[in-house]
Order: structure tokens, then C-alpha cells, then sequence
């Protein structure tokens, strides 16, 4: 069974937009099942513009919270008389009804662009017992994504932004060992299968090399071994293996990546290749976990031949 677990969930929105109620709501509902943290760079990088400060640093700190897709977001943005009504009817110790306003304008700019993001959930509406089963159907759904899941999650970061590349795109997956995900069919791509095998055949004799000694120590190396490791100048440009008493440690980086047309290919086959060292070096009843960062996530328009 293939899962990306959420590490964090950043609940957003601007003040009195009900946020501490549909946190313990998810929370009680959900047995405490998730990570929630209260407001994230999003509320700093509001703030600072409110304030006019500079703004560097919070957008450099939402893209590292956003660009995690093992992470997500829930912005809570009711209409402004919804929010008004509540000023009036309890205050706030801090924002009066002319900041408040003003603040909430500035997340709800914020939100219209972030909205387009997979991994950013918008709820405009007053927060009940059906929006809160609603959310939690969607964070299990995303919990378990498949590998076309993934690969359009990637797409919709990308197409996100204007040039149609993200820089620095990663999660991490974890598979019980059974490795059920994988499509073999998939593995034959006819535009890459004979890079996918040469990868199988330099990582299998690594390792081989590796454990009869043949390196530059003359030293036989263990399954515990730091050694497993691929590089390249391609696209799929490193894996490394650790294997460890509880797990087998898999990290991919991918100096380039089509997340249009060859995305899903490469994460089939990486987590053909963890399945394939997952064999070699015996881990049999261990966890799997799947490493990937993506350097350059792009979208390859094709030509307008027209």
C-alpha cells in the first residue's frame, strides 16, 4: 500500500474566520488524526504587508510549507459580513473593524491565487458538521494518492505559476513492502525504457560492488552499507539507499522534470527501482520510505504547428 501522509496541516484565514472552532471540530471528529497548526507563513506575509514590511522572507517560507505536498493548507474565508457580524457581536483584542477589513481583503488576495494550488483547500462557507466530514474526506483522499494523483498534483503546482515551473517540489511516500502501486505495463515506456533499465543495471552492480569490496577502499560493505548510491547529469540524476533497522531509506532527486508527459513514468519506475533494492538487500517486513524532490518541475508545451 502506497500513502503520502500528511505532516502538516496549516489552518488559515483572517481573524474571527472561525478558525480555533473548526480546529477542534476536525480534531474531535477526526480522533486527533493530523497535525494542525494555527496560521503559517501565510498570516506573516499578510501582516508584513499590512505593515509594510518586507515580504521576502514569508513568501521564501510559503513556498517551502506549499511546495511540500506531504503538507497542506485549509484557508477559512466566510463573505465579509459574516466576519463584520462577528466583530460586532464579540470585538477583537487586537484588529478593529477598519483593520480587520483591510486584512481580510489582503487574505482573500492571497487566497484567489493560492486556491489554484492542490494542496490548498478554500472554504468560503460558515463551518459545519458536513463541512467538517467534507474535509476530512478530502485530507484521507489525499493521503492516499495514487501515481496519476501524484503526477497531476505536480501538473496543477506548475501550471500554477506563470512560466509553468516550480523549483524545489518534493514529498515523501511510504509502502508497507508490498510495492502494489507499481504498473509493470508502465515500465515499458517506449520513450524511456531503456534508460529506466540501464538505471536497474548501474544500481544493482553498485550494490553488488559495493558488498564484494570492489571500491576504492578495497572494503566489503554491509546492507547497512552509505554507499548505495546513484548519480547522473540526466533528469533522474541521483538515488541513494539506507537501509536501517525499521525502514529502507530511498531518496530521488530529479534535476528536471516533465511533469506533463513524463512525471508519472519516472515515479513509476523510481518506485519500481525501491522495490528492486528493497529485494536485493532483504527488508523484507520493513517500511518503505520514498524520498523525491524535484528541482525543476516544468510543463512542456507542445509547438503550435498551425
Amino acid at each position: 500500500m502506497l500513502k503520502r501522509p500528511i505532516n502538516y496541516i496549516f489552518l488559515e484565514g483572517p481573524d474571527l474566520s472561525g478558525k480555533t472552532t473548526f480546529y477542534e471540530s476536525i480534531h474531535k471528529a477526526s480522533d486527533y488524526k493530523w497535525n494542525i497548526q494555527d496560521r503559517s507563513a501565510l498570516s506573516m506575509l499578510v501582516h508584513a504587508k499590512y505593515y509594510g514590511r518586507d515580504t521576502f522572507q514569508h513568501v521564501e517560507q510559503l513556498r517551502s510549507e506549499l511546495y511540500n505536498l506531504n503538507n497542506i493548507m485549509i484557508i477559512l474565508l466566510p463573505e465579509w459580513n459574516e466576519v463584520a457580524r462577528r466583530f460586532n457581536l464579540r470585538g477583537d483584542p487586537i484588529q478593529n473593524i477598519t483593520s480587520l477589513k483591510k486584512l481580510y481583503h489582503l487574505f482573500a488576495e492571497a487566497t484567489e491565487e493560492l486556491s489554484k494550488l492542490p494542496n490548498v483547500i478554500v472554504i468560503n462557507t460558515i463551518t459545519d458538521n458536513f463541512i467538517v466530514n467534507y474535509t476530512i474526506s478530502k485530507l484521507v483522499e489525499y493521503e492516499n494518492a495514487t501515481s496519476k494523483d501524484l503526477q497531476q498534483n505536480c501538473f496543477n503546482m506548475c501550471n500554477s505559476n506563470k512560466n509553468k515551473e516550480l523549483i524545489g517540489m518534493n514529498f515523501t511516500l511510504y509502502d508497507d513492502g508490498s510495492f502494489e502501486d507499481i504498473d509493470e505495463a508502465d515500465l515499458l515506456y517506449d520513450k524511456e525504457v531503456e534508460y529506466y533499465n540501464n538505471i536497474v543495471l548501474d544500481v544493482k552492480q553498485k550494490i553488488k560492488n559495493e558488498i564484494s569490496g570492489i571500491n576504492q577502499y578495497d572494503k566489503e560493505e554491509t546492507f547497512e552499507s552509505r554507499r548505495f548510491i546513484y548519480s547522473s547529469d540526466t533528469c533522474i540524476s541521483l538515488a541513494h539507499f539506507l537501509l536501517r533497522k525499521d525502514s529502507l531509506d530511498c531518496k530521488f532527486f530529479l534535476r528536471s522534470s516533465n511533469v506533463k508527459d513524463t512525471f508519472y513514468y519516472d515515479l513509476n519506475f523510481l518506485k519500481h527501482l525501491s522495490n528492486v533494492v528493497y529485494n536485493m538487500l532483504n527488508a523484507e517486513g520493513k517500511i518503505c520510505r520514498m524520498h523525491f524532490l524535484i528541482n525543476s518541475g516544468h510543463i512542456i508545451e507542445e509547438a503550435d504547428l498551425s
